[in-house]
């Protein structure tokens, strides 16, 4: 019997471990590893290259969203994508699907919605929480709906790097961090806060917080 392989990530440990209960209980279901930030899930997904990854938008290190983007961009097309998450707004759908989710599924939801996500992700369809269905459908049929956010004029390397400046990390920590060095940090916050049009850090980490790559 082929298992279906999951990555789990999330901050909470308890959330992690709920989710991970309910998805034992089906036989055909496998928990390859578990990650408490994004960077940690990125290198899971890499490794384990598992059928599914369940991510809460908001981690810290790197959100699900832009983990997502990422997965894409590093061409890991049997990994499918699905976000969970506590905020019931459409903006946060609508980024993660144009960075690569196939799901978006609200934390309280029922636990059949993640089945449903699952199923659907594994046949390669799209799969909203019910609750803001209607509001994403809305988003996505409005052309300017993807252009309107100035986050998609970023590489996903600045997107990286502004939500661990927005986390408070320094640029020594960010450095580390990603493995790169301080110079080029300090090239990605130029270049960040030049396509942005940004000219203080304060009003840097406030965008940050704004498009919701961390919580106030």
């Amino acid at each position: 019997m082929r298992h279906i392989t999951f990555i789990l990530a999330d901050d909470h440990k308890l959330v992690r471990q709920g989710m991970r209960s309910l998805l034992l209980v089906n036989p055909e279901f496998e928990v390859v590893g578990e990650a408490s930030d994004g960077q940690e899930a990125l290198r899971l997904i890499e490794t384990f290259q598992p059928d599914i990854a369940i991510m809460d938008v908001m981690m810290p290190n790197m959100n699900g969203i832009e983990t997502a983007k990422l997965v894409r961009a590093r061409k890991l097309p049997q990994t499918r994508i699905i976000i969970v998450s506590m905020h019931a707004n459409a903006a946060y759908a609508v980024r993660a699907l144009h960075g690569g989710a196939l799901a978006y599924v609200l934390k309280d939801a029922d636990f059949a919605e993640i089945l449903q996500a699952i199923e659907n992700t594994l046949q390669g369809k799209h799969y909203i929480s019910t609750a803001i269905a209607d509001e994403v459908l809305g988003m996505l049929l409005n052309a300017d709906a993807e252009k309107s956010d100035s986050l998609d004029i970023l590489s996903a390397r600045e997107n990286e790097v502004l939500q661990l400046i927005a986390e408070g990390n320094t640029n020594l920590m960010i450095a580390a961090r990603l493995s790169i060095s301080v110079r080029t940090v300090e090239a990605h916050r130029a270049r960040i806060m030049s396509k942005l049009r940004i000219t203080s850090h304060a009003d840097l980490v406030k965008f940050a917080i704004n498009k919701g790559l961390v919580i106030s």
